[in-house]
């Protein structure tokens, strides 16, 4: 009995550190028809905090493809996101991730001065589009205007 105890005590704490890894799902809302990549940006002063349903994050991506949060920053760790087309009565499409969401990031801007080193918000992105559309779209790198 005492050496079970003994075997299960490792096993759990291995088992605790991989639940440790996960975060909120993400719902993500994308306009119909929407190609191209979409960034989302955090900490932006005055915005709107990123909704919440059913212990899911909603995010609703605007026609610009750029969606400005006041949240912090974006979460991290493992969870099963979704991502959905959306029209003008708010009928929603699931998106295939495997065919339609392509380079999923997140960074922060990083640049130095003579002042020393400014950093830029979190910026999540993604590419929307097949894969022969995110060949023919490359990846616009970090917002130069996001740079303090």
């Amino acid at each position: 009995m005492k050496k079970a105890v003994l075997l299960l005590i490792p096993l759990l704490l291995v088992l605790e550190s991989c639940s440790s890894n996960k975060r909120s799902p993400n719902t993500y809302l994308i306009p119909q028809n929407y190609v191209g990549w979409v960034h989302i940006i955090y900490n932006q002063e005055g915005l709107k905090a990123i909704e919440k349903d059913n212990g899911r994050n909603i995010f609703s991506i605007p026609e610009s493809g750029v969606l400005k949060t006041s949240a912090p920053d974006a979460e991290y760790g493992v969870a099963s996101d979704e991502f959905y087309y959306y029209d003008e009565q708010n009928k929603q499409q699931k998106l295939d991730v495997e065919k339609m969401i392509h380079g999923q990031n997140i960074g922060k801007g990083e640049s130095v001065d003579n002042n020393g080193k400014n950093n830029g918000p979190t910026v999540q992105s993604f590419f929307v589009g097949t894969e022969t559309e995110l060949q023919n779209t490359p990846y616009p790198g970090y917002p130069d205007e996001l740079m303090k």
